[in-house]
């Protein structure tokens, strides 16, 4: 809404009426609409009700002065950009103009006012509101848009895990804006055997928002129950190179995929530069790494052949993968989580079934951090398996 075709609302506070009835035909003259108060419970009063675009407000007023006002004012978020310029006497001299300024004043004009020094100081304020207003409903927009896009990236997530018998799933995702750039999916290949994906795009935030729908397609597109992990990487690979080198994004994806086959009981895995994979004996206390020489994250280098590795599935295993914003997430001194302190709050809860697991892990790393957000999305997914 422009000022032009927008009349602004001014709320003038004094308890004199003569200075109210002054000010009311000043402004009325130059087409401001306008509302009194007489006190300082009054005006907050007539805030809450009329909603003024700015505020004269007196300082020695009887009860509640013109500081406390402002003070309450600048403690309420309606209220907190709310202009207010503060009107005090000459005679109280600089020191009252700084108390005013402390209690939250835009601005200060002194008694006796000049007509030409209020409609300035007015016009000024009232400008730089507009431009705030504007710039808050573009962030709103924003918000709105962030949120549709972050119900959008939910429903690329397994909403529900496959029904396999000995198998019990748990994930957590964690992006560090609204969207974020890590992505996982669980699906059933064939009875018995379950296909796990996990990946993380550089950077974070909507940019790799978007990436990862790139990954889904291409995953969907390209996922077959008789291709290995590895094969699967390499297609996924050179159709990701391709897209990103024809729109000029200098983009890359790290990604883990692994086939659980309870059937046969193994399992096959391939690694495009993602973090590997922790793997727990809980009936041995025994932990491990699913740890081969991993390929070029996705995206880096075209015609990269992405080897497939192969172990026991044995009873009482649990599989944890993740993604590196866990190990990133720092403390109030700016220290990493950490492999050392993840492996410690592994081996402390390893003994877990999946859910509490990690929800346990991802305590310990809050109470590392003490509540500070990760830089990066955090990602964790947990399975184990009990025949």
């Amino acid at each position: 809404m422009s000022q032009g075709s927008y009349k602004p609302k001014i709320l003038v506070v004094d308890d004199i009426p003569q200075n109210v009835r002054l000010l009311e035909l000043n402004l009325r003259a130059e087409g401001y609409r306008f509302v009194a108060a007489y006190s300082g419970q009054e005006a907050l009063e007539k805030i809450e009700a009329e909603h003024p675009d700015l505020v004269l407000l007196d300082v020695m007023m009887p009860g509640m002065d013109g500081y406390e006002v402002c003070r309450r004012l600048r403690q309420d978020k309606k209220t907190r950009a709310l202009p207010i310029v503060m009107i005090t006497a000459h005679e109280q001299g600089a020191e009252r103009k700084m108390e005013a300024v402390d209690a939250g004043a835009d601005d200060f004009i002194g008694k006796p006012f000049e007509r030409h020094e209020v409609l300035l100081r007015v016009r000024s304020l009232l400008r730089v509101k507009l431009l705030h207003d504007e710039l808050f409903r573009a962030n709103q927009r924003l918000e709105d848009e962030l949120a549709m896009a972050r119900e959008v990236q939910q429903a690329f997530l397994p909403n529900e895990y496959p029904d396999i018998p000995g198998l019990e799933f748990a994930h957590k995702y964690i992006p560090t804006f609204a969207v974020g750039g890590d992505f996982f999916d669980v699906k059933e290949r064939s009875p018995g055997v379950v296909e796990i994906f996990i990946s993380d795009v550089m950077g974070h935030g909507p940019q790799a928002a978007m990436i990862t729908g790139v990954v889904k397609t291409l995953l969907t597109q390209l996922s077959s129950r008789l291709a290995g992990p590895g094969y699967l990487l390499s297609q996924i690979n050179e159709h990701f190179h391709s897209l990103m080198l024809s729109g000029g994004l200098p983009m890359f994806v790290t990604a883990f995929c692994i086939v659980i086959d309870t059937m046969n009981r193994k399992y096959i895995y391939s690694n495009a530069g993602h973090p590997a994979p922790f793997l727990m004996q809980n009936q041995l206390s025994q932990m491990g790494k699913l740890v081969n020489e991993p390929g070029p994250a996705l995206g880096m280098v075209p015609n990269t052949f992405y080897e497939n590795h192969e172990r026991e599935l044995e009873s009482g295993e649990m599989l944890f993968l993740y993604t590196d914003g866990l190990e990133e997430l720092p403390d109030t001194d700016n220290v990493q989580f950490g492999v050392e302190e993840l492996q410690r709050a592994i081996l402390n809860n390893m003994h877990l079934p999946p859910h509490s697991f990690v929800e346990a892990l991802m305590y310990a790393a809050d109470a590392f951090s003490d509540g500070l957000a990760s830089p990066d999305d955090i990602t964790l997914l947990a399975v184990s398996y009990q025949p």
